[in-house]
């Protein structure tokens, strides 16, 4: 199961979004030396519901390097009656912010933007003044590494349904092994291990793929075409996924083995 990056942020989820007064607060904090916001307050502040404000970030059409820069999706624990559950969200920073909420219109909108951008600068002039230790800067990430990973990434998530979804628990999976924070670039002393994680997911993801293709054939030729009983033939697919077949698995996994390492060997050397 991908390890997934967990906050608490003591919010009540009902059937719907608790309404907020738009007198509150922006609220901004100070996270592994960078100022940032949420999506669920950013949904409180503008009185918005967060599920709206999820939409509106996954279809934002920045580029790949921006989102990785300003964007993390995160796990959060919020209370649902007397329980507790787990939703999506995300983490941002004031870029993030303003590509964000530069489709929130209104009179009222622009008060709240210049109240919400003026609590991010208030954090960003605490920080700075804050004396930080002198450390040997670690070579991070150049363009061309993140177009390289991100290229790997693609590699283990296309086709999928939820193509998305995955690709987000991907990140989160290579962000947990380097020990990454969001929205801090990668280290290229981590890119070995990045390399490892990345072919530990990949065959994780083409042997399920390979799985799904087969599933999909079966029904095409036998219910559809053959007419066979469709208990009978739904009963041999559930055992398909239940029952891994290693030596086929083997096959699939020796077949894209020379093509997915010339894949790594790029990442691995930079080009």
């Amino acid at each position: 199961m991908v390890s997934k990056v967990v906050r608490n942020f003591n919010t009540t989820i009902g059937g719907h979004m608790t309404p907020q007064l738009s007198t509150i607060n922006p609220k901004v904090t100070i996270r592994n030396g960078k100022a940032i916001t949420t999506s669920i307050a950013v949904a409180e502040y503008f009185e918005k519901q967060h599920k709206d404000v999820l939409k509106k970030i996954r279809s934002l059409e920045c580029s790949t390097a921006f989102t990785m820069a300003n964007f993390c999706a995160v796990g959060v624990e919020v209370k649902a009656g007397f329980n507790k559950r787990e939703i999506e969200a995300y983490e941002m920073t004031k870029d993030g912010f303003v590509f964000l909420v530069m489709g929130f219109t209104g009179k009222k909108a622009a008060q709240f933007k210049e109240a919400y951008i003026a609590e991010f600068n208030r954090m960003e002039t605490k920080l700075h003044s804050t004396p930080q230790p002198h450390t040997k800067a670690a070579e991070r990430f150049s363009h061309s590494d993140t177009r390289n990973l991100t290229h790997l990434v693609w590699c283990m998530t296309n086709g999928f349904r939820f193509e998305r979804s995955w690709s987000n628990a991907v990140w989160l999976a290579l962000r947990e092994v380097t020990g990454t924070p969001s929205p801090e670039r990668f280290q290229v002393e981590h890119i070995p291990l990045m390399a490892d994680e990345c072919r530990r997911i990949y065959y994780i993801t083409e042997s399920l793929r390979q799985i799904i293709n087969d599933a999909e054939k079966q029904t095409i030729k036998r219910l559809l075409r053959k007419r066979e009983n469709i208990d009978t033939v739904l009963t041999e697919i559930k055992q398909l996924f239940e029952q891994f077949h290693y030596e086929q698995i083997g096959i699939i996994t020796a077949r894209t083995d020379h093509w997915y390492e010339g894949e790594l060997t790029h990442f691995l050397e930079r080009h």
